[in-house]
């Protein structure tokens, strides 16, 4: 075998050599860095906000619930009938409801009565009865779903 001969020139010159070849890298464009950017910088304030507006939607489901009323279940009677019923107290006094009844309510569970009403504009059609016995919500849910 033979071993190359390097040629030197005496004046300094020397033979071109040939570099080695890189591989070239694209390099993203100004644009598109600031694109990536903006999508990295962008995404966690979507996903914040998607989870701070679930929690404030949560927030509002979970006070809507306790502000309103609950249906109670309440045990009345007069003369010996008795009767059971579902009562909901309605919205600030208005709409108030037995559930398994025509007759419109007036309620004062406080003092354990409760005038149910033909015409509530008409006080001679009311009757009064008493309150024996007053349920939960839980108690109430289940007397609408058994009936």
């Amino acid at each position: 075998m033979s071993n190359k001969i390097k040629k030197q020139s005496l004046l300094g010159k020397t033979p071109a050599r040939k570099k080695p070849t890189q591989t070239k890298r694209q390099r993203p464009t100004r644009q598109q860095q600031a694109r990536a950017q903006a999508a990295q910088q962008s995404a966690p304030e979507i996903e914040l906000k998607k989870s701070k507006t679930r929690w404030y939607a949560l927030a509002a489901v979970v006070l809507i619930l306790l502000i309103t009323p609950k249906p109670v279940l309440i045990t009345y009677e007069k003369l010996g009938m008795v009767s059971q019923s579902v009562f909901w107290p309605g919205v600030f006094g208005y709409g108030a409801n037995l559930f398994d009844s025509t007759l419109s309510p007036r309620a004062d569970l406080s003092r354990n009565i409760i005038y149910l009403c033909q015409d509530k504009r008409k006080p001679d059609t009311c009757q009064k009865y008493r309150v024996t016995e007053q349920s939960g919500f839980f108690a109430a849910m289940k007397k609408l779903i058994m009936d």
